[in-house]
């Protein structure tokens, strides 16, 4: 493994001591097991599942605030919120397809650590699956049009 870059030592050289024995303890802790920014993804990936859902539970109450069905959320009819029903629609769509995506990653990182593969590259997957659920989770909201929702259809590439 290679030492790193000048410009991270000078970086880490200018944190303050508190916050560099955190990333030094951080640091050590990778080195003991190099899964680990790896298997951190798992709970990023979770948070992504969920942006949608927020999405759409903001415009929901956003447009129709005490008239908000909680009781039975999935029984509210999305073409009542006017405008927002595209929106909330798509959101809906995206919530669930990210539950679908979501096992499948979780199982390839765990088999990646079961299998040893190279952790490095494990981890790399790891942030571009992050990275691309993050702009298909973008386009997908946004998408409400044939542009962006190629845009969408392409980021799953």
């Amino acid at each position: 493994m290679a030492a790193p870059p000048a410009w991270v030592m000078q970086a880490f050289a200018k944190l303050p001591g508190p916050a560099q024995q955190r990333a030094q303890a951080l640091l050590v802790r990778v080195m003991k097991d190099q899964y680990l920014p790896a298997l951190a993804t798992v709970p990023a990936a979770w948070l992504l599942v969920y942006v949608p859902h927020f999405v759409k539970f903001g415009l929901m109450l956003r447009q129709r605030k005490s008239e908000y069905n909680n009781v039975t959320p999935r029984s509210e009819d999305p073409d009542a919120y006017g405008e927002a029903a595209g929106v909330i629609k798509r959101a809906i769509a995206c919530h669930m397809n990210g539950f679908e995506s979501f096992s499948a990653f979780v199982a390839a990182v765990v088999l990646c650590k079961i299998q040893k593969a190279k952790p490095m590259k494990v981890a790399a997957l790891c942030f571009k699956y992050l990275l691309w659920r993050a702009l298909f989770t973008a386009f997908y909201l946004a998408g409400g049009n044939r542009p962006t929702a190629a845009l969408r259809s392409l980021s799953w590439f």
